[in-house]
């Protein structure tokens, strides 16, 4: 059960990571926009939106993972219980 656990948070962190590289090209993307200096407000808005959108679910995505961790290691821990 606990390695399963486990497995979920290193699929929270994967899920995580992609988020991080998604921001990453949405600032590429701004400062694209920002020098090219045609794009509408509204677009480079969008955006940011976007992007600060990414950062926080990485963050949240991170720190489940980060608890499941905790829960798999406190599952480690725990005997297994008794069959009925």
């Amino acid at each position: 059960m606990s390695e399963a656990i486990a497995g979920h948070a290193e699929i929270l962190r994967a899920d995580a990571r992609a988020l991080a590289e998604c921001a990453e090209r949405l600032d590429a993307i701004e400062a694209r926009l920002q020098e090219s200096g045609v794009a509408p407000p509204w677009l480079r808005d969008a955006v940011r939106s976007h992007r600060a959108a990414c950062v926080r679910a990485a963050d949240d995505l991170t720190d489940a993972a980060a608890d499941l961790d905790r829960y798999a290691r406190g599952a480690r821990r725990r005997p297994a219980p008794e069959p009925r």
